[in-house]
């Protein structure tokens, strides 16, 4: 059985007008049960990736393949892939599009002919996970925008996904609901989810993700783990991508040793916080 979940080969897709391609020939594979980043300048073409990824576009060259399995665009074929591939916005508002919470979440399993019990159980079980108990029955337009955040993540978990798309998840959230975001995903990883996230918060992807992938122009230009696609300082500074502070403090603090004064540790961390 193969180790990649997600496969793109020579994938070439251009929007209607335009001259530059989204995605030039890209090939790019996720594994199994990793957490995945994906990392670059807007307009590089990470959520174009995704919307193919998921089935909404579809490629005007090369494949896609899932699970080992070339991707059909008939009707059926996308129904069962968006069950196994789940895509969430970065603007919760593209998603929510029932009136209370309870519905929005039930609505795409009302899409796969379930019997009523079993779509009452489903949404109450993934209520009680995402911690929206207390707002079942509350309009979508009254939620803020972290509750959006987590109602749209819940309405696609409700599926059961094997591969979790996230397009921008920390964007405009407060600390503390980036905390909470952290602690869910754990909770959908551990329970055998790989995730793919498009993000520019490169703290996070430093201390979260197993493998991070740079795409440039289209292309995959870099991909490693963390430690390794940072360590690239040079070149991400090239792309205007920065590297985490995280990372720098960590490199310097392998890079003391004894003869170093604490004068000279002291300019070191001021040239890092670029003072």
């Amino acid at each position: 059985m193969s180790q990649w979940l997600l496969e793109f080969e020579d994938i070439y897709y251009t929007y209607p007008g335009t001259t530059q391609p989204a995605l030039n020939l890209l090939t790019l594979r996720i594994r199994k049960g990793k957490r995945c980043a994906v990392i670059g300048q807007n307009g590089c073409g990470k959520t174009t990736l995704f919307l193919l990824a998921n089935g909404l576009y579809k490629p005007q060259q090369g494949s896609i393949r899932y699970a080992g399995k070339r991707l059909k665009y008939n009707r059926n074929a996308l129904i069962h892939l968006r069950q196994q591939v789940g895509l969430v916005f970065q603007n919760p508002e593209q998603q929510l599009i029932a009136s209370t919470v309870e519905e929005d979440i039930s609505y795409g399993l009302c899409n796969l002919g379930l019997s009523e019990t079993a779509i009452s159980q489903r949404v109450q079980q993934i209520l009680t996970q995402f911690e929206l108990i207390s707002l079942a029955t509350k309009p979508v337009h009254q939620l803020s925008l972290g509750q959006k955040k987590r109602v749209s993540l819940a309405g696609v978990m409700v599926l059961q996904p094997t591969l979790l798309l996230l397009d921008e998840p920390t964007a405009y959230l407060d600390p503390l609901h980036t905390r909470q975001l952290a602690q869910t995903l754990d909770t959908i990883h551990g329970s055998g989810t790989t995730i793919l996230m498009a993000t520019h918060d490169l703290e996070w992807v430093y201390r979260w993700a197993d493998w991070v992938f740079i795409i440039d122009r289209g292309k995959l230009i870099l991909e490693g783990t963390p430690k390794n696609v940072f360590a690239q300082g040079d070149f991400l500074n090239q792309l205007q991508l920065g590297v985490p502070l995280r990372f720098q403090i960590s490199s310097l603090l392998d890079e003391v040793d004894r003869s170093m004064t604490i004068e000279q540790l002291k300019n070191r961390i001021f040239q890092i916080l670029n003072y």
